[in-house]
Formats: C-alpha cells, sequence, structure tokens
C-alpha cells in the first residue's frame, strides 16, 4: 500500500496531468460547437481533483465531478472528455459530438493505442484523436 507522500505525490502529478489535459478537452470541445466548455481542474483540501467547466455563452462556472489521479496524459484526456461529455449530454445534446455516418450514438472517449480517441462504441472503429 503507498505511503501518504507517495498518494500526495500521485495526487500534485495528476493535477499538472488534468491541467495539461484541460487544453486539447477545450479545443475539442470548442472546435465541435459543444455548450460545455472546460476551464480547469482544481485540488481541494481532500485531495480530490475537481473539474471547473463554463458553459458557452453564459459567465457562470460550475464544479463536475471527481477525477481519478493518473500519471498519463492520454489517460487524463480520455477521462475529462467523458465526464465533460456526460455534462454535455445534461445540456440536452445527447449525441453529440457525433458517430459514425448513420449511427444515432455518440462517440465514447478511449484510450487508442495509448492515445485519446473518439471512438464508437458499436464498431470501436476509431473517429479521431481528442484536441
Amino acid at each position: 500500500m503507498p505511503d501518504a507522500d507517495d498518494h500526495d505525490e500521485l495526487v500534485l502529478d495528476g493535477l499538472e496531468f488534468y491541467q495539461r489535459a484541460v487544453r486539447r478537452v477545450a479545443q475539442d470541445f470548442a472546435r465541435r460547437g459543444a455548450v460545455v466548455q472546460p476551464l480547469g481542474v482544481d485540488l481541494d483540501a481532500l485531495d480530490a481533483l475537481h473539474v471547473r467547466f463554463g458553459r458557452r455563452g453564459r459567465a457562470r462556472e460550475g464544479i463536475l465531478g471527481t477525477l481519478r489521479p493518473t500519471r498519463d496524459l492520454e489517460h487524463a484526456v480520455v477521462e475529462l472528455a467523458d465526464l465533460l461529455q456526460e455534462k454535455e449530454f445534461d445540456e440536452g445534446n445527447t449525441t453529440w459530438p457525433g458517430c459514425l455516418s448513420g449511427h444515432t450514438h455518440p462517440p465514447t472517449a478511449a484510450l487508442v493505442d495509448g492515445v485519446a480517441c473518439w471512438q464508437c462504441p458499436r464498431s470501436h472503429e476509431t473517429l479521431c484523436p481528442i484536441g
């Protein structure tokens, strides 16, 4: 079992990777016309990593979910995109960002050969990298 110092280091590393992931996911979401936009990832007093987000055209921010610490940027991008995609669905856009032609379901965020990608949940075909 990891000691407290190892856990603290993992959480701080995770914060750094998620902050880097925010830039990629924000670019991807903006390019695809999402309403929800990631603004940052913050560490709370209990070592939880929370996502700050906004909505296009609105000044108010919100806090969304808790992320698991990671030391892998691509994994951070997948986790962040997945969480924010769920929020996009809550805003009423249930097929965003669009899957393969003729598919009515949205793609899922997935790690494909070590790269964060949008992937069809039915065929597992990779649509494109995230960001």
